[in-house]
């Protein structure tokens, strides 16, 4: 893979504005390329089309959120706290998330297509998700879960994502969280 251009992170970033706005709908390669100040051939070059561009911006959201996760969380903690820890540490992130926020709420068909949907050998959102994250949960679990680490990812996942499509819950972020602990075989540990 090679290293972003600051062009692509100013089409990458602009993209994210356009979306936090007016969503996914009225979104154009056109537009991106007006708001991040480069010409229209250079984000065709960079995303080749809007499935192009949706898809870059996707994948690079998706490896933001994991990368800022194993920054954030202790690793060396005991399984069930990575695990609650890792729900909770999602649950938050994707609620600031400006973009994810104006989809969820104005256009969540978007969400579910891409949550389920497979394109021609690319893994939907949650099995991708999963599979970035399960290294998370195997630092220290391997041993202690009811699944494997991919598929206590993906129950992880799963849980997070039908708590952030639903704005209102009786569930507290804590109780998703203890919840989503359980659910992987593995105790709340304080």
């Amino acid at each position: 893979m090679t290293s972003p251009t600051r062009s692509s992170e100013a089409l990458h970033d602009a993209a994210l504005e356009l979306i936090a706005e007016s969503g996914l709908g009225a979104l154009t390669i056109g537009g991106v390329a007006e708001r991040a100040g480069v010409s229209r051939a250079t984000a065709y070059r960079e995303f080749g089309d809007k499935d192009g561009l949706l898809g870059t911006i996707g994948r690079g959201e998706v490896v933001k959120m994991i990368t800022a996760a194993y920054t954030a969380l202790d690793l060396f903690a005991p399984p069930g706290r990575i695990v609650h820890d890792v729900t909770l540490f999602a649950l938050g992130y994707l609620r600031k998330h400006a973009a994810f926020g104006y989809i969820r709420d104005h256009e969540p068909a978007w969400l579910i297509n891409v949550a389920i949907a497979h394109g021609k050998s690319e893994l939907n959102l949650v099995e991708t998700v999963a599979a970035l994250a399960a290294p998370l949960i195997a630092a220290k679990a391997d041993d202690h879960l009811a699944l494997t680490p991919l598929q206590a990812a993906e129950v992880v996942v799963r849980i997070v994502l039908s708590h952030v499509l639903l704005a209102h819950s009786n569930l507290t972020d804590e109780q998703v969280a203890e919840t989503a602990t359980r659910a992987v075989g593995l105790p709340v540990e304080q």
